[in-house]
Order: structure tokens, then sequence, then C-alpha cells
């Protein structure tokens, strides 16, 4: 198992001297593991002539055959580790940066004070490698917002959060729309949902320089269809990787962007940044904990779902909230 346990990490990190690294084990032990390996099963696993290394023909097999086996030992440990009653065990969990930074401590928190011998891993990433890493056993749960394939993931629902269209305070524009205006108090207040508040169209500001997080995030393929279904397409200064670092570029006026009220409920208070209902039901989205859909479920799993959903009914975000610097 050991061979295959390197075999796979030099899969991962496409290099055998970053998974050297990561094995705490020498280059030259590595390489003669891995080619013990291949000799064993009479075929090259990996492609050393191209820069990443990449997977031969049989390689790919053998890493697909690699993932199950190590989806059922997984299964098995987690079930020998249910048997001791929650005293041991661990639980891997993901979000991306905003969920992982300022929704998950508080049931981090909570589930560590009732459950403190389990070992808890949190992996941040984007939507896509999340998923990816659910499918392969590699995290347990994570939560999300995004897109996900009904057949291979279970969610389980905490709350809907809005899509705003954020504006620099300072845009002229915003004396036009006056009465459509929202503040961050009127969104702590709960004003996405108000619906005597008017919506705006995005037309209103399709001339302004856009922020928009980059593919792989759930809100960049949103923002497209928010505008196409307006009839234009964004003029984009930036691409950003995560929702908070468009927020403060937001602020410091370097365009208009999209940004959720459940950010804005957790940042602290500011009023740099006015806010705009969009009346499209792509700017509604639920969030999420989702586990793959044939794993087995855990009792520190089921235990930390339970607090989840406890911590987060439908209005968590709307009073009380705690602001997330997100430095």
């Amino acid at each position: 198992m050991q061979g295959m346990k390197y075999v796979y990490t030099v899969y991962q990190e496409k290099s055998f001297s970053a998974a050297a690294r990561r094995l705490f084990v020498s280059q030259p032990a590595l390489s003669a593991a891995v080619k013990k390996v291949e000799t064993e099963l009479g075929l090259l696993i990996f492609d050393r002539s191209t820069t990443p290394i990449q997977l031969t023909t049989a390689g790919r097999a053998y890493i697909e055959a690699a993932e199950q086996i190590m989806g059922i030992q997984k299964r098995l440990h987690t079930y020998v580790n249910d048997l001791a009653n929650l005293e041991s065990g661990a639980l891997s969990l993901g979000g991306t940066n905003f969920y992982a930074s300022c929704l998950l401590p508080p049931i981090l928190k909570a589930f560590s004070d009732a459950w403190p011998k389990i070992r808890l891993r949190v992996t941040e990433s984007d939507s896509a490698d999340l998923f990816a890493r659910l499918l392969t056993d590699q995290l347990d749960l994570i939560v999300d917002s995004g897109s996900y394939d009904k057949t291979l993931y279970e969610t389980i629902p905490l709350y809907s959060e809005h899509i705003l269209l954020a504006v620099p305070a300072a845009h002229p524009k915003n004396k036009t729309y006056a009465a459509a205006r929202l503040t961050q108090t009127d969104i702590m207040a709960g004003a996405a949902k108000d619906a005597a508040i008017p919506s705006l169209p995005l037309t209103a500001f399709a001339d302004a320089p856009f922020l928009l997080l980059g593919r792989g995030n759930d809100l960049y393929r949103r923002a497209l269809d928010l505008c196409r279904h307006e009839g234009f397409v964004p003029q984009v200064r930036l691409y950003l990787n995560q929702l908070m670092t468009a927020y403060h570029m937001g602020r410091q006026g370097l365009g208009v962007t999209f940004l959720t009220d459940s950010l804005i409920k957790l940042s602290m208070p500011s009023q740099a940044m006015v806010y705009y209902k969009i009346q499209d039901p792509e700017a509604t989205r639920p969030i999420f904990m989702a586990i793959h859909k044939n794993t087995y479920r855990t009792r520190a799993m089921q235990e930390f779902i339970r607090i989840g959903k406890q911590l987060y009914p439908d209005d968590a975000l709307q009073n009380d909230c705690i602001p997330c610097s997100s430095k």
C-alpha cells in the first residue's frame, strides 16, 4: 500500500521532487518505489518526458483503481471509528474562501466543543476542485453554493442568499436611482428580501467597468447570466479569485461588482458601497452542505450537519451576525 500511496502523491503533485517533499522522503527513494510498482505492473505509470509529468494510459487505469481502493479503506476506517462512539476519528471539510473563513468557523467551534477528540481538517479551494475531492473521498463534506451533479452528490440546504449589484458610493449614477439604493444597514435589516423595494435594471450600469470572479466560481457564471439576460456583456476591468477581494476593490472605486447579502452582512461596517436588488432567478442561490452520494454518512458527519443546520437556519445572517474582516 505504501507504493500505491507514493504513486498517488506523484500523480497529485505532478512532480517527483514535490511529492518527495510532501512525503518527507528522498527523491531517489521515491523514484525507486514508483519504479518498483511499475515493474510489478509491467507498464509505465508516468510519462517522464513531459513537464509536468503525465499519466500513461496504464497510469490512468492504475490511478482509477487506486482511488477505488483508497475509498474502500477510508469507508472501513470511518465505520470502525464510529464504533468508538466519536472518541476518535477525523473529519475532512472543505469550502470556498468566503464560506471557509466566515461560515465554517462557528460550526467548527461548536462541533469541537461537543466532540473534542475528532480531528478536523479544512481545505479551501474553488467549487470545481471541492466537488472533485468529494468524489474521490479526499473530503467528507463541503459548504458551497455552486451547481452540482445531482446523480453524484447529496446536499443539505442551510439558507438562501441574494446576489446584489454593488456600486461605489461616489458613483454619480447613484443619485438617479435613490429609490432603489440600499446601504449595508438596509441589507442587515433584510432589505434584499423586501418586495416593496424596487430592483435595478443592470443596464443602468452596463457601461461601467466590472469586477468579476474568475472561472470555476459559481458567481462568475451567474454574473455573466445576469448581464446576458439584460442584453449586454460586462466590460470586465479585473478578474479576481475571492469575493472579499471584489468587495475591497469595489470600495476603492475600481468598478461595480456582484456581492452576496451574506458577505455584506458579515463585512465590517462601511459606507463606501451602495447596493441594488436584481430581479432575476439567478440572483438567489442556495447555500448548502454537500456529501458524496454513495458515501457512508459517519456519526461525525451526522453531528456536523446537525450543528450546521442548527446554527444556520434560513434567517441566520439577518441579525447578530459576526463581522468578517477577511484580511
